[in-house]
């Protein structure tokens, strides 16, 4: 594993704006590829092809694969995807909105994968390649602004051969609180501010054991960590983009320099301009 040569990846929390379907062909990382814990407010499906060594982590959850797989996130879900090794990731994305099913429930439908809030199965090559063909397909048609529902006509076409993939037994999972997106939210659009369970369980009228055991069940994080997971993303792209340790401190939530480097060290290892170093 070349740590030396990463291939850097700073994914906000929030990472992209998908109003309907989008669709990646594939690409591929060789070396060390990483993404921050992120996550969206939209579906995304995951299409691994090579037998790269992965490691995936979903709301705290670790899961390595080493063939390949396509894997499944709800909207909220924490996760972050890593290479073990050298050896090409090549993979393809498809990204879609809630309000999209929404609209176009007759005749687009998650099927089994509506019971589940994230999942990663294994799948073989002969599947991926046929997977990997539609998908293609469906790129090729995004690019060229095809018609909205001849998009997601594709969409329900590859949802429809997703959920033969998908085991009968796999267990259902726990829906979102709604109130938790909007806790979540909150956090992103207010991390400048003094955030901490007492704050937020005013802010939004409900207890301090309530608030924990939901956005635990969630995120598998408690508030505390996935705040200082948000500080630390935003310090990160502030300092890519050149700007001084006191502005950064001050959008992150930290009265004194000292204290943005004191959370540096302890959670990277590093302080901020020996991080910047590391990456460029």
């Amino acid at each position: 594993m070349k740590k030396n040569n990463p291939i850097k990846s700073h994914i906000p929390f929030w990472s992209m704006e998908v109003p309907t379907v989008c669709f990646t062909p594939a690409h591929t990382d060789t070396g060390y590829a990483i993404s921050t814990e992120h996550a969206h407010q939209h579906y995304e499906m995951n299409f691994c092809y090579s037998h790269a060594s992965i490691r995936h982590t979903v709301s705290g959850k670790i899961i390595d694969t080493t063939t390949p797989f396509f894997s499944f996130r709800a909207p909220l879900v924490l996760h972050s995807v890593r290479t073990l090794d050298d050896r090409p990731y090549t993979r393809s994305n498809v990204y879609f909105h809630p309000g999209m099913l929404k609209k176009y429930e007759n005749i687009c439908s998650l099927g089994k994968l509506s019971n589940v809030r994230a999942c990663t199965i294994p799948t073989d090559e002969k599947q991926m390649e046929y997977l990997d063909k539609l998908i293609g397909h469906m790129g090729r048609l995004w690019e060229e602004d095809a018609p909205e529902n001849v998009c997601v006509s594709l969409l329900a076409a590859l949802l429809y051969e997703v959920n033969a993939l998908v085991p009968e037994d796999l267990p259902p999972q726990t829906e979102t609180p709604p109130y938790i997106q909007e806790v979540m939210l909150y956090i992103v659009g207010h991390i400048e501010d003094n955030l901490t369970l007492d704050s937020l369980s005013r802010q939004f009228f409900i207890s301090k054991s309530k608030l924990a055991q939901d956005f635990h069940s969630v995120t598998g994080q408690s508030v505390h960590d996935y705040t200082t997971a948000i500080r630390m993303w935003r310090a990160k792209s502030m300092l890519t983009e050149g700007m001084p340790l006191s502005i950064i401190a001050d959008a992150c939530g930290f009265s004194r320099d000292s204290a943005l480097i004191t959370m540096f060290r302890r959670e990277s290892g590093m302080t901020p301009t020996e991080w910047l170093k590391s990456v460029q």
